[in-house]
């Protein structure tokens, strides 16, 4: 597997990442995705079989059917999660995204807006050598796309994608 890193606020990276995980599947690239939420999140629903048995202290709650499953884990006091242990728990496929993973040693792109006053990511990561900007491209930037281009944004990822370690455990497939 290899990996990738896509980081950006109010950029509209949400939306490139779709458009993205649509051009992997129409190339027959397997994609995964490993989201870093900077707000608390809950994916359960309280009231729920799951989440009561996650409120009365399971650590690892696994619920599945014929279409999919799904795995919640409780980690409090843990420190920051890394992208490439988490992808460890992936089943195997061809490219992992690391969405939000501001501070990841990883290649990656700087998804913004040119009218955005903040400093840029790629100004303090030596990582993010690429943008995808709905302006003019910086001219301190290596590389840069707009947003509509992305047939080039993903062939420029696979290009830049990092080989993953192997695994040396099967029992999170």
């Amino acid at each position: 597997m290899k990996m990738f890193r896509i980081c950006g606020y109010g950029g509209g990276r949400s939306t490139l990442v779709s458009r993205l995980a649509e051009e992997f599947n129409f190339r027959q690239i397997g994609v995964a995705v490993v989201k870093y939420a900077h707000k608390p999140f809950d994916m359960d629903k309280p009231g729920s079989e799951t989440y009561n048995l996650r409120q009365s202290g399971c650590r690892q709650t696994l619920i599945a059917n014929r279409e999919r499953w799904g795995l919640l884990c409780e980690t409090p006091g843990q420190p920051e999660p890394d992208p490439i242990l988490l992808a460890g728990h992936l089943a195997e496929c061809d490219l992992v995204l690391a969405v939000g993973f501001d501070n990841a040693p990883l290649p990656g792109l700087e998804v913004m807006r040119a009218d955005n006053p903040a400093e840029p990511l790629y100004k303090r990561d030596t990582h993010i050598q690429t943008v995808v900007i709905d302006g003019v491209a910086p001219p301190d930037v290596l590389f840069s796309f707009t947003h509509a281009d992305i047939e080039n944004i993903v062939t420029h990822i696979l290009d830049r994608a990092v080989l993953l370690p192997p695994r040396t455990d099967d029992t999170h497939r």
